[in-house]
């Protein structure tokens, strides 16, 4: 078993091998998704930014090659949410049917920007909710399927160019699981899913295979746990 509270710079595939089965508490993921341009495919999940970065560039990984392992190493009666793309649903949904994940819900995570589109202006993501075995009550039942976030920017510490609101990955964080337990997120980014287990008293494995978002995510932490102890004392 890999020591916990750490982020492996490694292929998610390569990592979660590394995982005992049925010892994961939830799964919050975030891959690549298959970008599209002016209606044609691109090079897969290539897209310029104005970071200095691609979003993606390599080959996207195979949706049945990860979320098969995520079902093998989450424990029964647990919850396992990946966002998604219009692009994507629909193998996403297939797939995680096939290795035997059951959909609880779709959320939509409405952001405070948007991208011109001509079939509708794109101001939604999505995040696909399944269940691994019986289904476990979310713990807030108040919480709605549909939320209204604000997207990270620079000016706001944002440290890549798809980093998802540190309260929408809190809200995952607390709503499917308990104190102490073990959250993975096997595409990590810049961290945020680590930070939320980290001030809810969770713990956490992550995988992130580029080195210069590892390297970031891994300053983050350090960061935190210094602002920390500086509240602390």
């Amino acid at each position: 078993m890999l020591p916990i509270n750490k982020i492996y710079n490694m292929d998610c595939l390569e990592g979660m091998q590394k995982i005992e089965d049925k010892c994961i508490d939830l799964v919050i993921a975030d891959p690549p998704y298959t970008m599209t341009k002016r209606g044609k495919s691109c090079r897969p999940n290539w897209m310029e930014n104005n970071m200095g970065n691609n979003v993606f560039d390599g080959e996207i990984p195979k949706a049945k090659d990860w979320m098969s392992e995520c079902y093998r190493v989450l424990k029964d009666e647990t919850h396992f949410y990946t966002f998604c793309n219009i692009n994507d649903i629909t193998e996403y949904l297939q797939t995680a049917k096939e290795v035997g994940f059951k959909l609880h819900n779709i959320i939509s995570m409405i952001k405070d920007t948007g991208m011109p589109n001509r079939w509708y202006y794109k101001q939604t993501e999505l995040v696909l909710f399944f269940r691994k075995g019986k289904a476990k009550p979310i713990n807030d039942f108040t919480s709605r399927d549909n939320i209204k976030v604000v997207m990270p920017k620079q000016s706001t510490g944002k440290l890549h160019i798809t980093q998802k609101p540190y309260d929408f990955i809190l809200k995952l964080v607390t709503n499917s699981s308990l104190e102490n337990e073990l959250i993975l997120d096997p595409f990590i980014g810049s961290g945020t899913t680590a930070i939320a287990c980290i001030n809810t008293n969770r713990n956490f494995i992550g995988f992130e295979l580029d080195k210069h978002y590892c390297e970031l995510a891994e300053k983050r932490i350090s960061n935190h746990h210094e602002q920390l102890k500086i509240v602390g004392d």
